[in-house]
């Protein structure tokens, strides 16, 4: 067998590569998925690669200089790669194409803004604490005052990590109404928002390989099928009858290569209740980026503490009414010692708690308790600007500057 030399002056090609273009060459496009076939930039805004080598030369691409690049985007919408000279259509990866089909009018999405919450929503327990939903347990509250009552759907009962979902939604609508793009006087009101998956992960900082948009939808059905009953009137009304966080859910997929299915969109209808509180609330609560972080009982302190406006006098509250705003199903006594714990470490974000225990002659005999017991919570003082976020919107999203506070008339 004769061994076929390259011929001299010209170097051999690499192996598995049979042609220096990537248009007519598969092998190439293959193993370099991330590689653009356009060629009428010397750099495309797709991939980053400078593709002034194609064709004519026998030098591979080279991946931009941070110069030629400009400012990468993480999220959002995609920069427009550049056409292919042959076909006239965009080049770009698989997933920049998908995401570039989108209509940016459309949607609501991204978020620029910081994540808000409705105060009512905030100061009382209307979800699940844990990851798992229950489809049998039935959640109650009633101080006197304020009635509550949630039952679970098909699908289990709304978890506190599926309100995420609901401060997203509610943060969208806030953006919106600073905008002037929706109005409380509107005589047809629109309910409906529209997002992206990858933005609601991106904000609430979860994942999104694997299941991720499995467990989305899975959230969306416990929104929509758990059932809420409760007598706080939005706007000066109320509802006698019951209702869900959602009243309709219209999820947009196309097929990929495999016949799988992919999400493109999400579109939900917010509850009429929701919505009016959501449009008289004046001033809907901030939430530090750190609070998805939290845990469930946690996330509700903080929650409780920011409904409550608690400032660095501070706020106090009886330990067993504080068990029941927070819905936690524990004994009264592992929730004192995780508050206990908390005023260890003061690990709650924002704010500090203190205990005042009762005097120990007028406990019970035993083992000391918690009954009695006063929670104070104090606000911690503010951090200067420059550290405040330590997250912020996506790269190439401006961030939406902070609201001045109002000067007090003379």
């Amino acid at each position: 067998m004769r061994l076929q030399l390259p011929a001299r002056g010209k170097s051999a090609p690499a192996a598995g590569f049979r042609s220096q273009n990537p248009e007519s060459n598969s092998v190439f496009r293959r193993r370099n998925p991330e590689h653009c076939p356009s060629r009428s930039h010397a750099t495309c805004a797709s991939c980053g690669l400078d593709h002034s080598g194609f064709p004519g030369t026998t030098r591979m691409a080279r991946p931009a200089t941070p110069q030629q690049r400009g400012p990468r985007r993480t999220s959002g919408l995609p920069d427009q790669p550049c056409a292919s000279p042959a076909t006239g259509k965009a080049g770009g990866s698989a997933r920049a194409r998908r995401e570039r089909d989108l209509t940016p009018d459309l949607f609501d999405s991204p978020l620029r803004g910081k994540v808000r919450g409705q105060r009512s929503v905030m100061a009382y327990p209307f979800f699940h604490l844990g990851k798992t939903a229950p489809t049998r347990e039935v959640l109650r509250y009633d101080d006197g005052q304020v009635r509550i009552e949630v039952a679970p759907g098909p699908s289990g009962i709304a978890t506190i990590y599926d309100k995420d979902l609901i401060l997203y939604i509610a943060s969208l609508m806030a953006e919106k109404l600073r905008r002037g793009e929706m109005r409380a006087d509107d005589p047809k009101p629109d309910r409906e928002f529209t997002f992206t998956a990858h933005d609601f992960f991106r904000v609430a900082g979860r994942d999104t390989a694997g299941k991720a948009y499995d467990r989305l939808l899975q959230m969306l059905q416990r929104l929509q099928g758990t059932q809420v009953r409760t007598n706080i009137e939005m706007a000066g009304e109320g509802t006698d009858g019951v209702f869900s966080w959602i009243d309709a859910v219209n999820t947009r997929y196309r097929r990929n290569a495999r016949k799988e299915k992919e999400l493109v969109s999400v579109s939900v209808t917010l509850c009429a209740w929701l919505y009016r509180g959501i449009l008289s609330d004046t001033r809907l609560l901030s939430f530090a980026d750190e609070y998805f972080d939290l845990a469930p009982v946690e996330r509700r302190l903080y929650e409780i503490a920011k409904a409550e406006d608690v400032d660095e006098t501070g706020w106090s509250i009886l330990i067993e009414d504080l068990h029941a705003r927070v819905g936690t199903r524990g004994l009264l006594r592992h929730f004192g010692q995780l508050l206990s714990e908390l005023e260890q470490t003061q690990r709650l974000i924002e704010f500090d708690i203190a205990m005042h225990r009762p005097p120990a002659e007028t406990q019970r005999r035993g083992r000391p308790g918690y009954e009695g017991t006063v929670v104070t919570f104090t606000a911690r003082p503010h951090p200067p600007l420059a550290r405040r976020a330590l997250t912020g919107p996506p790269a190439g999203i401006a961030p939406v500057p902070e609201e001045a506070p109002a000067e007090e008339e003379p």
